[in-house]
């Protein structure tokens, strides 16, 4: 199976992190990302994503309020510096939580979740 996901991140330096990770796993490929939920949101509704790597603290919307905009709701790792909202992150159904910086073996357990 192969896995086609996205990347929203207010940090354009958190994203690039995401990509060059993403780029090692075999069955995972980030096929855009965004440092805005919002510009995300015309990609998610033409697009089939199978996962997203989402920030939770961003301006304008938390990673939480913009998940919960979307009605068709695609797997979600959350990538995040902040340790206290994981509990949140799996009532939400989250596949995982990443604490930021997080190394490829962690990321690539994550993504083995998915």
């Amino acid at each position: 199976m192969h896995i086609e996901a996205i990347a929203i991140d207010d940090e354009p330096k958190a994203l690039e992190v995401v990509a060059m990770l993403a780029e090692k796993v075999p069955f995972l490929t980030v096929k855009a990302t965004f440092t805005d939920a919002f510009s995300a949101v015309p990609y998610l509704q033409q697009n089939k994503v199978d996962l997203l790597f989402l920030d939770i603290k961003m301006p304008d919307i938390s990673g939480f309020e913009f998940l919960s905009t979307l009605s068709k709701k695609p797997k979600v790792i959350f990538t995040t510096a902040y340790s206290e909202y994981a509990v949140e992150a799996f009532e939400v159904d989250a596949v995982d939580y990443l604490m930021k910086p997080f190394s490829l073996a962690r990321f690539s357990k994550a993504c083995n979740k998915a």
